[in-house]
C-alpha cells in the first residue's frame, strides 16, 4: 500500500473505530462490570437491555459519540479548519434535534444537554459550556487530531473544541488528550511515545489527569478487574479517558481486544470503547477490525466518506501550511 493510501486509511480506521467501539459499547453503557461478567461479555454488535441509555438504539447503531464526532468533521471539512462559532452553530442544531428525539434525548450526558440548551437560548460558545468535568468533549474530538499535522495546534484546537459544551480543566484536558493520541498515532508513533506525548500536552491543562494517563500505561500488563476498579470507569473524564488508554496501551497490536476490554468494561462502555476504537484506528487503519463489524456498521458508508473527505481537505491544506 502506497504511503499515500496508507494514510486514507488510517483516516477511516480513526472514525470507523471510533464508531464500532461506540456501538458495541452502547450495550453495556451504565452496567456495573461485575453484571457484565456474569451475563456474558458482548463480541459483537446486539442491543441494549432495558434500562440502558441506548436500549432503543438497533444493533449496530451508534450513540451521539459518534453523532457529535460526524457533527466536528463536517465542520472541519466545509470550514477548512476548526471554525468554533461554526462548530457550535452545528452542534446546537444537532443537539436540539438530538433532545427532541426519544430514541437518542437520553444519550446525551448532562454537561451537553446543559449546554445545547444554553446554546440554543441564545448564550455565546464562550459562555454556554458546563463545568461538569465529563468526557464529552473527549469522545468526539478525534477528527481534529486527524486534521492538523503539527501537535501544537492539535493541543490548541482540541481544547477550543471542547469550551462550548465543556469548559472545565478536566474536560479540556480529556479532548486534549484523545486528539493528540490519535495524531500521534496517525504519525506512526509507537506506544510508549504516544502516551509519553499526550500527557506532556495534558500536563498544560491538567496533570491530575496527565498523571492518571500515566498510570494507566504503567498498569498495562495487570489485570482489567483490578485496573478498572483502580481507575474508575464512570463518565468522569479522569476515569473515562486513562481507562481508554488503559485499553489501547494493553492491546496496541490487537485491536478488536482493545475495543471489546473497553466495550465489556463497565460504567460508561460507549465512550471508553469509542476513544479506544479511534486511538486503533489512527494507528493501524481499518484492517485492526472485522469484516462482521465494519459492514455490520449502521452507516458505515456516511462514515467513510466524511473521513474520506477530511481526508482530502486536510492534505490540501499542507503546502499552505
Amino acid at each position: 500500500m502506497k504511503n499515500v493510501e496508507k494514510l486514507k486509511n488510517k483516516y477511516a480506521g480513526c472514525m470507523l473505530g471510533a464508531a464500532i467501539g461506540d456501538t458495541l459499547g452502547k450495550q453495556n453503557e451504565g452496567l456495573l462490570r461485575k453484571d457484565i461478567l456474569n451475563r456474558g461479555r458482548i463480541t459483537d454488535y446486539g442491543k441494549a437491555p432495558p434500562g440502558c441509555p441506548g436500549e432503543k438504539l438497533r444493533p449496530g447503531q451508534y450513540t451521539d459519540d459518534t453523532e457529535q464526532m460526524l457533527v466536528l468533521a463536517r465542520s472541519l471539512i466545509e470550514c477548512r479548519g476548526f471554525e468554533v462559532s461554526d462548530f457550535s452553530d452545528r452542534l446546537s442544531a444537532w443537539g436540539k434535534d438530538a433532545l427532541n428525539d426519544l430514541s437518542r434525548k437520553y444519550l446525551i450526558g448532562p454537561a451537553s444537554s446543559f449546554a445545547i440548551i444554553r446554546l440554543n437560548s441564545g448564550i455565546t460558545w464562550e459562555y454556554a459550556g458546563s463545568n461538569i468535568p465529563s468526557c464529552g468533549s473527549a469522545m468526539r474530538v478525534a477528527p481534529i487530531g486527524l486534521f492538523y499535522k503539527d501537535l501544537t495546534d492539535i493541543e490548541y484546537k482540541a481544547a477550543i473544541s471542547s469550551v462550548p459544551t465543556h469548559n472545565s480543566k478536566g474536560a479540556i484536558a480529556g479532548a486534549v488528550a484523545v486528539a493528540i493520541g490519535v495524531g500521534c498515532a496517525l504519525a506512526g508513533m509507537d506506544c510508549s511515545g504516544i502516551i509519553k506525548e499526550a500527557c506532556s500536552r495534558v500536563s498544560n491543562y491538567d496533570v491530575d489527569l496527565s498523571d492518571r494517563i500515566k498510570f494507566s500505561y504503567g498498569k498495562r500488563d495487570y489485570e482489567p478487574d483490578e485496573v478498572f476498579s483502580e481507575i474508575g470507569t464512570s463518565y468522569l473524564v479522569y476515569e473515562t479517558v486513562p481507562s481508554a488508554f488503559y485499553c489501547f496501551s494493553r492491546h496496541f497490536d490487537e485491536p478488536e481486544n482493545a475495543i471489546l476490554e473497553a466495550a465489556n468494561a463497565g460504567g460508561d462502555t460507549d465512550s471508553i470503547a469509542c476513544i479506544t476504537g479511534a486511538l486503533c484506528g489512527a494507528l493501524a487503519g481499518t484492517a485492526s477490525f472485522s469484516e462482521r463489524w465494519t459492514r455490520g456498521l449502521e452507516n458505515r458508508k456516511i462514515i467513510e466518506g466524511v473521513a474520506d473527505k477530511l481526508f482530502e481537505v486536510s492534505r490540501s491544506r499542507l503546502p499552505a501550511d
